[in-house]
């Protein structure tokens, strides 16, 4: 078995500032998501929707995936979300049992707004994080 490396002060004060930095932007993200009228989880819902790779729209699944949620809990998401007219529902045309989720013009207008925003502070932050993997590769 092969030893670790030791941990030392300066390892676990970058952790820190990286943690810390992250948790930052998840509340700056979220009071961002607030002045568009939406929660934190209905702009990563935007978000898995929108940014969704796959060659069809995502489904429920997909986006419990990318969310990190149940599948119940994604479903109630997506009812909350649509109830403010930001995104559709669709059956699958090849396999009607699967249901397909899509941005209304709304949804993706908010979603636009927001991502600009977060594409600066994700420039910013990715500096940090550059900076602190530079410290551990002299260390």
């Amino acid at each position: 078995m092969t030893s670790r490396p030791r941990v030392t002060d300066a390892d676990y004060t970058r952790l820190l500032r990286l943690r810390t930095r992250l948790r930052k932007f998840e509340h700056w993200s979220a009071e961002q998501a607030g002045t568009m009228g939406l929660t934190a989880s209905q702009h990563q819902l935007l978000l898995a929707i929108r940014g969704h790779g796959g060659q069809d729209a995502p489904t429920i699944g997909d986006v419990a995936d990318y969310l990190l949620v149940r599948h119940n809990t994604a479903v109630e998401l997506v009812n909350r979300t649509q109830e403010l007219g930001l995104i559709d529902r669709q059956r699958d045309g090849a396999d009607h049992r699967v249901v397909r989720l899509s941005l209304t013009d709304e949804g993706l207008k908010r979603l636009n707004a927001l991502s600009a925003d977060h594409l600066e502070e994700l420039a910013r932050l990715a500096a940090v994080v550059d900076e602190l993997f530079d410290t551990l590769h002299r260390t």
